[in-house]
């Protein structure tokens, strides 16, 4: 097994199963990158792409599997070059970040342009996604960092560092009647259209195991994953949504009522998302610094060697 037969099975991946874009991407032949794949496949003993004559259709299940091991080894060579800018202080280096939107707009939102301001030498990389998605991209490499809850399974290569809480609240139009009472219960939720987030986001998870405990059956109009089309959908009464405290204002969103709902289902934690013993550059620890001033260095770096933390269920993750 060589590198460049790694490289090459990843690019033509990457590459949407197409050898001659992965070649172009590599600056390589066509014949040369097709044959680093049979190569690697000879290597290994296993056929990892499926083929229909000359056209390459996609991944063997043990391709699938590779293919994760392939981008942690792709990963730990970048970590190589990493160790040695960092030391000689290079320009031009990356920071890469995976998040949600909702965090990307309202968490992040002072922090990246302060930062992007402080180092105008390092070229910022913000990638939107789910949760499920952030921990696969972090877990091998892609990005840098994930920002974001936990996913419903955690990847066995990812630290996962707590971050910082937000509590939730109930939206909907101004003169919904939900919005009467002083206090909201999940009762009173329950008789109206609710656009929920998916169960890949934890506040998805969390509401349907309070509206499960609770012997309730929620009247599911929408799901969705972008908090502002959550709130353009609420605002014109298509039903109640639970969203995050830090995308509500008032002010911001004079069409929307909110109550809090921190009775009714727990806060979330948000994680940096990290692959396990990364080499990180000085300016990753000031970046998490920003976001979570109390996550010292010695901190991060214990979770990264494999120091285990309590997840959102209580568990290590």
């Amino acid at each position: 097994m060589k590198l460049q037969q790694v490289r090459a099975f990843c690019a033509v991946v990457d590459e949407g199963m197409s050898v001659s874009r992965a070649a172009r991407r590599l600056h390589a032949t066509q014949p040369a990158v097709s044959k680093q794949l049979r190569q690697f496949e000879d290597s290994l003993g296993c056929a990892l792409l499926v083929r229909s004559k000359s056209r390459i259709l996609g991944l063997t299940d043990v391709g699938r599997d590779v293919l994760k091991a392939a981008r942690a080894m792709m990963a730990a060579t970048a970590d190589v070059a990493h160790v040695v800018d960092d030391h000689r202080r290079v320009a031009g280096s990356r920071l890469a970040i995976a998040t949600t939107h909702t965090h990307a707009r309202y968490a992040l939102q002072d922090i990246i342009p302060g930062f992007a301001r402080r180092h105008p030498d390092i070229g910022l990389h913000l990638v939107q996604a789910t949760p499920s998605e952030i921990a696969d991209l972090a877990s091998t490499g892609q990005v840098d960092l994930g920002i974001s809850t936990l996913p419903p399974v955690v990847p066995p290569a990812l630290a996962t560092i707590p971050c910082y809480e937000f509590s939730h609240v109930v939206i909907g139009p101004r003169s919904h009647p939900v919005f009467a009472p002083r206090t909201v219960t999940l009762e009173m939720i329950s008789r109206h259209p609710m656009i929920v987030y998916s169960e890949q986001h934890a506040i998805g998870r969390h509401l349907s195991e309070a509206f499960e405990a609770a012997g309730l059956a929620p009247r599911i109009a929408v799901r969705g994953t972008d908090v502002e089309i959550m709130k353009y959908y609420a605002a014109s009464g298509l039903g109640l949504a639970v969203i995050p405290l830090i995308a509500y204002s008032a002010a911001r969103d004079r069409r929307l009522a909110a109550r809090s709902v921190d009775h009714l289902v727990p806060v979330s934690t948000v994680y940096v998302l990290a692959r396990r013993g990364a080499y990180w550059p000085r300016h990753l620890y000031e970046f998490v610094g920003d976001v979570a001033p109390a996550l010292t260095r010695d901190r991060i770096e214990d979770a990264l060697l494999g120091g285990l933390l309590p997840a959102e269920d209580g568990t290590a993750a």
